[in-house]
């Protein structure tokens, strides 16, 4: 009898069936939870000083009230950056849908003023 016929194959292709089935199962979660509930973001640049340092912080965004339409104004938001579609943008609302929002259009003259719907 040789060597290789005395291997339980079965068992051992068994066994690592298992493994790959409980492997691949982590991975699914992980992804569907990097996707719909929390995810790590690398946030860096200066719109958010001091909130945020301008070497950036490791942030837990979190997915759901996006879904279920839970912002409000103060909320910090990420979004991908237009002209770089590679970088994340971190910003704070100011305004919702239907909010009016008045700025000023020159800062060395506060008179002028705009005021927007959003």
């Amino acid at each position: 009898m040789s060597f290789w016929n005395s291997v339980p194959w079965t068992s051992i292709i068994k066994d690592a069936a298992t493994n790959a089935f409980g492997v691949a199962k982590f991975l699914c979660l992980i992804h569907v939870t990097n996707q719909y509930v929390v995810s790590p973001v690398l946030a860096v640049g200066p719109s958010m000083v001091p909130t945020i340092d301008l070497t950036g912080n490791l942030v837990f965004v979190e997915r759901l009230s996006t879904r279920f339409g839970k912002l409000a104004p103060g909320d910090i938001v990420i979004v991908r950056d237009p002209q770089n579609p590679r970088q994340i943008l971190t910003k704070r609302l100011t305004a919702l849908e239907g909010d009016t929002v008045t700025y000023s259009v020159d800062p060395d003259h506060p008179e002028k003023s705009e005021t927007v719907i959003v």
